[in-house]
């Protein structure tokens, strides 16, 4: 072998290593620039399904899901708008006659007017409570007997707060989301009554126990319904993490607290299950061990993640594809008759067929976060579209999401539940607030009956 071609063959083999540790350093830069676009694309309740809450310094705007109309925000062309309109039956009518001549001062006293005109003003009267005292009488009759008069049920002690106060104090804790000493401070400040704290604390636990009844059958109801939305969220009990459950549909919420987000307690709550239901939530593994009807996974939770993923991989066109799939689906349903949910219409056969295509593409490896969400919608894929074949059942779990947003709300302006008892309670008559407000019943009219029930 001459000197020259053992140089080439060296050479050769220089570049052959070389090429070798180049595709390496290649493939572990895809790798690493894969791995950093998860910090530099950080998720928060625009593209996933984090709440609001662990949004960092929660700067920018909200990214809506929501397509742009093309309208000018606020009402439009052609809107008629609201304003206060007059009574017919004011409570008092105050007569405005002039008593002389604003030009030469003649007395008018006598003289005749004309009607020119009215305006009328809503006020509320000075607020002062009503105390009423109870005597006890008894009376003898001819046979010897005394018969002694009784007080009524409402009234077990010497002192003690009517129905109005308790249904009012249920209304400001789980309506308003007041807290018991701003509430102490309202009812001192505009109603006139000293209060304590505690006694609020205790007069809401009394309420939430005498609505037990309603919660119960509250809960059955929403069993022996047709389509069931659930979803859960954290919730902070006496500086321990715990969890509030939502269980709701059209007409009736049922809301839960408890220690534990495992089946166990779907299973104390509802252990037949759902047999007759179909069951819309977004995805947990706990909702797909229930015994039910048929699922629906939130396509509003897919939509997100589709967006965080997008943002990673701003170059695979099939997060763009399956995106425009779903916003396809979703217009589908808009568009559906009520007949068509009984028959094979093509456009939901199409759908399906792209679904399958879309779903055998294969994916570069170097893509794992959309190869995980890929594996995902596998996995539930026969839960995907049950919405374009029942009428009933919505694309999306956003009622529950709003229903179970309450206890965010409440903790987020009174700060965590001090027992477990406390947040039971709140769970209870939120139950029947929302159930109230569902029905298109006044939730004042409806909380100041309950306390007027025996336990």
């Amino acid at each position: 072998m001459t000197k020259d071609k053992k140089q080439i063959i060296d050479l050769e083999e220089r570049v052959s290593l070389l090429m070798q540790q180049i595709a390496e350093l290649q493939s572990e830069n895809i790798m690493l620039r894969n791995r950093l676009s998860i910090y530099e694309t950080k998720k928060d309740s625009s593209n996933s399904s984090l709440p609001p809450s662990r949004d960092l310094n929660r700067l920018g705007r909200t990214e809506s899901l929501r397509e742009k109309s093309g309208k000018k925000a606020g009402g439009q062309i052609g809107h008629s708008g609201s304003f206060l309109q007059m009574v017919s039956n004011p409570t008092e009518i105050i007569e405005l006659r002039p008593c002389y001549c604003q030009s030469c001062g003649k007395d008018l006293s006598d003289t005749a007017s004309d009607y020119i005109g009215r305006r009328q003003l809503i006020d509320i009267p000075p607020i002062k409570p009503v105390i009423k005292e109870y005597h006890l009488y008894s009376k003898q009759c001819n046979c010897g007997h005394i018969t002694s008069s009784q007080y009524p049920s409402e009234v077990n002690s010497s002192v003690c707060y009517g129905n109005n106060i308790q249904g009012l104090t249920a209304y400001f804790h789980a309506r308003q989301y007041i807290p018991y000493e701003r509430m102490q401070e309202l009812y001192s400040d505009v109603f006139g009554l000293s209060i304590s704290s505690g006694c609020l604390v205790k007069m809401i636990q009394t309420f939430a126990n005498k609505a037990t009844g309603i919660y119960e059958i509250i809960a059955r109801r929403v069993s022996q319904s047709l389509v069931i939305g659930a979803d859960e969220t954290g919730n902070r009990m006496n500086g321990k993490n715990g969890w509030a459950w939502v269980f709701q549909t059209p007409d009736a919420t049922y809301i839960h607290s408890d220690k534990s987000r495992g089946r166990a307690v779907i299973d104390k709550l509802f252990p037949n299950g759902f047999t007759k239901s179909i069951l819309v939530h977004d995805c947990y593994s706990s909702y797909f061990s229930i015994k039910t009807k048929e699922h629906q996974i939130c396509i509003a939770h897919l939509l997100r993640d589709l967006k965080y993923i997008g943002k990673l991989y701003p170059d695979q066109q099939w997060i763009t594809n399956f995106t425009n799939l779903l916003h396809q689906a979703l217009e589908l349903k808009k568009n559906l008759s009520p007949q068509d949910y009984s028959q094979t219409i093509p456009q939901r056969i199409i759908l399906e067929k792209n679904l399958d295509d879309l779903l055998e593409q294969k994916i570069n490896y170097q893509y794992e976060k959309l190869i995980t969400f890929k594996e995902r919608i596998l996995r539930y894929r026969k839960h995907l579209f049950t919405f374009l074949y029942y009428q009933k059942v919505p694309p999306d779990n956003n009622a529950s999401e709003r229903a179970v947003r309450t206890f965010k709300v409440k903790q987020k302006v009174s700060g965590l539940f001090r027992s477990d008892k406390g947040s039971e309670a709140f769970a209870i008559i939120r139950s029947i607030i929302d159930t109230t407000i569902k029905n298109k019943q006044n939730v004042w009219d409806a909380l100041a009956l309950i306390p007027s029930y025996t336990t």
